[in-house]
């Protein structure tokens, strides 16, 4: 099996992890980065970039209702395709997602960057993909997923989270937002804007 040395191992490749990244390249120190799952960002896959995409073309549909006061007719008339709508928002995603791993980890060599789930052999000691990486330092940047209640997974897929909502086809007929952090008011709002 094949080990490594290094001052630092860093694991997750999402903003933590990059910027972790950045301050230990500059201060000279071996590293390696390691990632198991999907790359890009949180913001980027399921955060704040969609959800701005998705608050955009919400607040544009939004602006419809209003453009009577300027003179513009027909505006009654305009609807919406969800299909497209949603399209669009997938779109710029991957475009967001594209950039982040065009710009940290797409040109990093095998030695630096590591894709697969590391586990703890001792406090010093990972391993990941038949990899044994000794560090001095370990940093711990794997960042966060939604969490469903055991209660409340007997509703399968007619539960989404912000890692399933932008991968909608049609936008739904309703839905529940629970969660009032800050993705939650833009997605409640955009999807009330959009007839959901």
């Amino acid at each position: 099996m094949e080990e490594r040395n290094v001052d630092v191992a860093i694991i997750g490749s999402g903003s933590a992890g990059l910027y972790a990244l950045g301050q230990v390249k500059a201060s000279g120190k071996s590293f390696v980065l390691i990632n198991g799952g999907e790359q890009g960002t949180t913001c980027a896959r399921v955060g704040c970039m969609p959800s701005k995409a998705l608050i955009q073309i919400a607040e544009d549909f939004h602006r419809c209702g209003v453009l009577g006061r300027y003179g513009v007719e027909g505006h009654k008339d305009l609807t919406l395709d969800g299909e497209e709508a949603m399209g669009h928002v997938q779109d710029l995603r991957d475009t967001f997602v594209d950039r982040v791993v065009s710009n940290s980890t797409a040109n990093m060599s095998d030695e630096l960057f590591i894709e697969g789930y590391a586990r703890f052999l001792e406090p010093h000691l990972l391993e990941v993909n038949d990899i044994r990486i000794r560090a001095d330092k370990i940093i711990i940047a794997t960042g966060s997923r939604p969490i469903i209640p055991k209660s409340w997974q007997a509703f399968g897929d007619r539960i989404l989270t912000t890692d399933t909502l932008f991968e909608l086809e049609e936008l739904p007929e309703s839905l529940a937002i629970i969660g009032l952090g800050v993705i939650g008011l833009e997605i409640g709002q955009s999807m009330a804007r959009l007839g959901v």
